[in-house]
């Protein structure tokens, strides 16, 4: 949003000079970018992006509030560029790191292609559309990413785990424990923890074995080779006559 729009546009109804709130924005973005380099591995994964996903919906409420003139222009230019430090600080640089804790080595490389090309996507669509929000929906422009950060914060406090200092093995674990008490399909994630093509092949061979137990039961059970009709053979060498057939 605030790489595709000019500052005339973004700053307007804001500041007087729209240049001196691009340039603040630019700096609050190289220091936030650092502040996020020394808390990254001290705060955890989860911790940051519930700070950022908060702050950014409460700077995103200042900006309305301030476009529709109920607070000052000099808050809105504060949440702006706080709104960037919560940015850099959680959902900018850690949805990357997550794809590599998440996923095994084999997966990664996969995994980060699909969402780097959502991301692009995704930016790609806001800085077709703001525009035409901003022009339609006038100071409550913001309010549909207000709705996107309240979601996303939401979303992460109730499924997202902690990833920090963990393996892809163990996030299972910790996401199969947390839903063990929740049935799925009359089966118990706890229990019996596989995929329905495996939990379909066990029923089969289940059953497969039932119906071998009833036919050894009943006598009718194929062992795989045929009864030798016409008794014994005769011997077939002298050594062989002194031999006991009986």
């Amino acid at each position: 949003m605030l790489c595709f729009t000019t500052p005339q546009t973004f700053f307007k109804g804001i500041i007087e000079n729209p240049l001196v709130g691009t340039t603040l924005v630019g700096a609050v973005n190289v220091i936030a970018t650092y502040v996020a380099m020394l808390l990254m591995d001290s705060w955890g994964r989860r911790t940051l992006l519930l700070i950022s996903a908060g702050g950014m919906f409460l700077s995103c409420a200042i900006i309305v509030s301030a476009l529709i003139g109920i607070v000052n222009n000099l808050y809105a230019l504060v949440a702006v560029n706080l709104y960037v430090t919560f940015f850099e600080l959680g959902l900018g640089p850690i949805p990357f790191l997550l794809v590599a804790e998440m996923f095994d080595a084999k997966y990664v490389a996969t995994a980060m292609s699909a969402c780097i090309q959502l991301n692009w996507a995704c930016n790609f669509i806001v800085g077709l559309v703001f525009p035409y929000m901003s022009y339609y929906l006038g100071p409550f422009s913001f309010a549909p990413f207000a709705l996107v950060l309240l979601i996303t914060f939401v979303a992460t406090f109730i499924y997202l785990p902690e990833t920090q200092g963990t393996t892809p093995e163990e996030l299972q674990e910790m996401i199969k424990q947390k839903n063990a008490a929740t049935e799925y399909h009359n089966f118990n994630i706890e229990s019996t923890y596989a995929t329905p093509i495996d939990l379909e092949w066990k029923l089969a061979m289940e059953n497969l074995r039932n119906e071998e137990e009833e036919s050894m039961r009943t006598g009718t059970f194929n062992y795989g080779f045929a009864r030798i009709d016409g008794g014994l053979r005769e011997p077939q060498s002298d050594w062989q006559t002194n031999l006991n057939y009986s």
